[in-house]
């Protein structure tokens, strides 16, 4: 999956000097922002492990986006942006004893944008680019012993993220629907996230 969305992002990147002379809205150049809102997922053998032992596991939640970005011309663009993955979690029992996890993630990403713009503000676009994340996690478990323990630990690291999607421009206004799959690394354990979100934005 991770190879086909690649794939694709980069096509759309390589293929769209070819399609510049069918653009037919006015071609905008300059800056835009939005925002989006959308649910993330993640997929993490860890987590996979507690599902299968038993474990109730929540891998999904509501994440949201906010981007800023520069057209240069109607087929390349600059798009810097800030995602929040939002909460997963796990619980359980250890020894008998009630236990519980969470883990959360957020970043900052930039990436190179390739659109495809068809007609009447209709455009298919790819991405490529990469992510500063920052995640962090908490567990709360009963030791052998009795005691209540809470284990609290942070991870960071600046990996790569890949997408597509279709936006519709109406005047200045644009609306996107994307997918975007993050692939986040922290000593040798896999932490990929799947987003599928909706946003809107502001064409100056």
């Amino acid at each position: 999956m991770k190879r086909l969305i690649a794939t694709a992002a980069l096509a759309t990147l390589v293929s769209s000097p070819a399609f510049a002379q069918s653009y037919q809205p006015g071609p905008h150049t300059g800056l835009y922002l939005g925002a989006g809102l959308g649910q993330s997922k993640l997929d993490n053998d860890t987590l996979d492990l507690l599902s299968d032992l038993g474990a109730s596991t929540d891998d999904t939640d509501t994440a949201y986006k906010l981007f800023v970005g520069y057209d240069f011309n109607p087929n390349f663009s600059l798009e810097a942006s800030y995602v929040d993955f939002g909460d997963f979690t796990a619980s359980g029992s250890i020894n008998g004893e009630p236990a519980d996890g969470k883990a959360s993630a957020d970043g900052f990403g930039f990436a190179l944008l390739g659109r495809l713009p068809i007609q009447h503000g209709f455009g298919i676009y790819g991405k490529v680019g990469l992510i500063a994340w920052d995640g962090k996690g908490s567990g709360n478990f009963t030791t052998t012993q009795g005691n209540r323990v809470q284990v609290l630990g942070s991870a960071d690291g600046t990996d790569p993220f890949y997408g597509v999607g279709v936006e519709y421009v109406v005047n200045q206004v644009m609306v996107r629907a994307e997918y975007e799959y993050f692939d986040l690394r922290d000593q040798g354990e896999d932490f990929t996230i799947d987003l599928i979100s909706a946003g809107i934005g502001y064409l100056f």
